[in-house]
């Protein structure tokens, strides 16, 4: 009798929970069938949970989703008379939720020892005092048919990007954008995404610096399975940006970078529009190869891609321009057990190519005027556990500064 207590119990709380009325019918139907619950038990539970069970259709499409990350860092910048050792880690927590079949709305929580948007790192210190969380992104996004759709707030970055030279992974954008796709044939479907950022609002002035951007590519793949390539081209247009104050978070002089945008009179000289093509080719081997020294530890090559990116600033000739060129070796994802993923680059990118305060952090504090490699390997431990081993080289193009050596063990759990 108590058994049968505590079943009610647990029956009424999965009521309770963001499922259908059909999903409990079914369960308690099993129930029944098992002799677990008489029919006459099961009608009340029925009856009693329906408002329970028949939740908004909101509640019953609400996905939360999130990752862990626990890091060691190696920081030899030989701009600083010692190397660093950090133990850090990294905390976010999202949910998804349809209004109903055209809205639906998606925010997000982050660690991060400050605004910074190019970081969500927190580092063990400061003996044991308790830590920052941040909104990270809080957008609603519309679906006006199958091939647009609409979105506004704090929204993550909308841009189609092979790598981290020009925007940081953590960067989320505010203000509106749009995503267009459409078939051409079978193989091969057009794509844009385009949108209006703004960077700062300015009490004082009218002029608030912004950012338009479109990005119109094509992605096309093989009728075999083995070939697939995407290609896209972004134009960039900051609105006000030449001959305004310096945005924030820029590179740190304190930690041994550089800031090295061209000022004049303390206001940015150029407006840093931009054109900036990429392009990524990939290749299932479809019969994988084993590793050599390492195939009877399952390893084994079933995808080889390569990727580039080019930039130039379009309205001024000074060290304007900037690329960066790359491979990947393994599997395509690395999300499970036993899979792996190689990844080496080579970047350089001048000191007015790019505002300075996007780039990847991690290489040499986010500065424009650099030029250096990355590599990166992703082993698969168990399913959603995944360590990364992560080493950058990366020096300026120019100047008395010099090298910086970085080196980062991630454990990553995805949840």
């Amino acid at each position: 009798m108590k058994l049968k207590k505590n079943l009610l119990a647990l029956l009424f709380l999965a009521a309770a929970l963001p499922a259908s009325a059909g999903e409990l019918d079914i369960l308690l139907d099993r129930l029944v069938a098992k002799n677990v619950l008489a029919p006459v038990e099961a009608q009340e539970i029925k009856a009693g949970a329906g408002p329970a069970a028949a939740m908004p259709a909101w509640a019953q499409t609400l996905k939360f989703r999130g990752d862990m990350r626990l890091r060691y860092q190696y920081t030899d910048n030989e701009n600083k008379a010692l190397t660093q050792h950090r133990a850090r880690y990294r905390l976010r927590f999202g949910a998804d939720a349809k209004a109903n079949e055209r809205v639906s709305a998606s925010f997000g929580f982050a660690s991060g020892s400050s605004a910074d948007p190019r970081s969500t790192n927190q580092t063990f210190t400061d003996n044991f005092g308790k830590k920052n969380l941040y909104i990270d992104y809080a957008f609603v996004e519309y679906k006006a048919s199958e091939k647009l759709s609409l979105n506004g707030g704090r929204i993550k970055n909308p841009l189609w990007l092979t790598n981290d030279m020009l925007w940081d992974t953590d960067i989320n954008m505010e203000g509106v954008g749009a995503r267009f796709n459409a078939a051409l044939s079978h193989s091969c479907q057009f794509f844009a995404n385009a949108g209006y950022m703004v960077l700062n609002e300015l009490a004082n002035s009218s002029h608030d610096p912004g950012l338009l951007f479109l990005q119109p590519g094509l992605s096309w793949h093989d009728t075999e399975g083995v070939y697939d390539l995407k290609a896209g081209a972004a134009v960039y247009g900051f609105n006000h940006q030449k001959r305004s104050s310096p945005l924030n978070y820029r590179p740190s002089l304190a930690d041994g970078y550089q800031q090295v945008n061209t000022l004049a009179g303390g206001k940015y000289k150029y407006s840093y529009n931009a054109f900036s093509p990429e392009v990524e080719l990939n290749a299932n081997i479809l019969k994988p190869l084993p590793v050599p020294l390492l195939g009877a530890f399952g390893w084994k090559l079933s995808y080889i891609g390569f990727f580039g990116n080019y930039v130039q600033a379009m309205d001024h000739g000074g060290d304007n321009k900037g690329g960066i060129g790359g491979v990947k070796l393994g599997q395509r994802k690395v999300e499970g057990a036993g899979q792996w993923q190689l990844r080496y680059s080579a970047r350089r990118l001048g000191k007015d190519a790019w505002l300075e305060t996007y780039p990847d952090s991690d290489f040499y504090g986010g500065s424009a005027g650099v030029k250096g490699q990355e590599a990166l390997l992703a082993l698969g431990l168990m399913k959603d556990f995944v360590l990364d081993l992560d080493y950058y080289s990366a020096r300026p193009t120019s100047g008395s500064l010099k090298r910086e050596r970085v080196f980062q063990a991630d454990l990553n759990v995805r949840f």
